[in-house]
């Protein structure tokens, strides 16, 4: 008599599978219900609860945009199941998404130490995951800014730019100068920090799942030198439109950039609307449950919070 070996693995990897179309619809809050559901129950193995772990991280840091203890949590129970299966490539992924997850919550030791264990494993082994020591070398350098180490920012993403070598790597380079942007505004290069901006080909993010993410961050950094540039009238439509897709999108880190970008706006054209918008600005970040966002946001305007 045949038997169907496996039968409630099968059903586990059916169930991961819906999780993974929910995510293309968008539908991140169900995902993480039903996400939730499979690891409770006894369907999944060792191999699906590990990405089940993993999807789950990704919705909170990549979907929703949102810090999460949660998402920690389950970054770190992939890559503890992971590392008892020899899955590596999933190790890469798992590990990514926990770096992220740690940034988000304010924990930039474990962001980095994560980032830094991807590059050493990538080092040796780049194919386990394509274009991961680019991301990794764009997520130190962004803690490398969060922690005021410009130079090193610089340094990690000029190791990024030298990957960037073949035309699948295309939206990866258009980021890194975008990334460069910042960071040059924190030196207050914004004349550097334009030119950085000029290198981006029009074409990037024309088309694919991260056209949408492109469009607000592209736009929120071009608004971002133009208000360091001192070009109020250019920067406002550009943070006007930013904002309203951010609220569409419901992203609170992007729209408390924004929010902030106004009332600088505001503030430097003597609007008396600059205060009220500021506090907006501030409770946005909070809302957020970004250490990062907040840290930024209140530094920039303490010209107009006086504190």
């Amino acid at each position: 008599m045949n038997q169907q070996p496996n039968a409630p693995e099968l059903t586990g990897l059916d169930e991961y599978q819906r999780l993974v179309s929910l995510l293309d619809e968008r539908r991140f809050d169900e995902a993480q219900v039903r996400g939730r559901v499979l690891l409770e129950g006894d369907l999944a193995g060792s191999l699906v609860r590990a990405k089940t772990h993993n999807l789950l991280c990704w919705t909170f840091v990549e979907g929703l945009k949102r810090a999460s203890p949660e998402a920690v949590l389950h970054g770190e129970e992939a890559v503890r199941l992971v590392g008892g299966l020899g899955e590596r490539p999933l190790q890469m992924q798992a590990l990514c998404n926990l770096a992220s997850a740690y940034h988000q919550m304010g924990d930039y030791d474990g962001a980095r130490r994560s980032y830094q264990e991807i590059v050493a494993h990538l080092t040796r082994d780049p194919d386990l995951l394509p274009f991961g020591l680019i991301l990794a070398y764009q997520g130190l350098s962004q803690l490398d800014l969060v922690q005021d180490r410009a130079a090193d920012a610089l340094r990690h993403l000029e190791a990024a730019l030298s990957l960037c070598s073949d035309e699948e790597s295309r939206f990866l380079l258009a980021d890194i100068y975008r990334r460069q942007a910042l960071v040059y505004l924190r030196l207050q290069q914004p004349e550097e920090a334009a030119a950085a901006l000029a290198r981006i080909p029009e074409d990037a993010y024309a088309t694919g799942p991260r056209t949408l993410w492109w469009r607000t961050h592209l736009a929120f950094t071009r608004a971002r030198v133009e208000v360091a540039r001192g070009h109020w009238s250019s920067a406002r439509p550009l943070i006007v439109n930013t904002t309203a897709l951010a609220r569409e999108l419901a992203d609170l880190p992007v729209l408390a950039e924004c929010t902030c970008l106004l009332a600088l706006v505001d503030y430097a054209e003597g609007r008396k609307e600059a205060a009220k918008r500021a506090q907006r600005a501030i409770a946005y970040a909070i809302h957020s449950g970004r250490r990062d966002v907040v840290d930024d946001v209140r530094e920039r305007l303490k010209p107009i919070l006086g504190v």
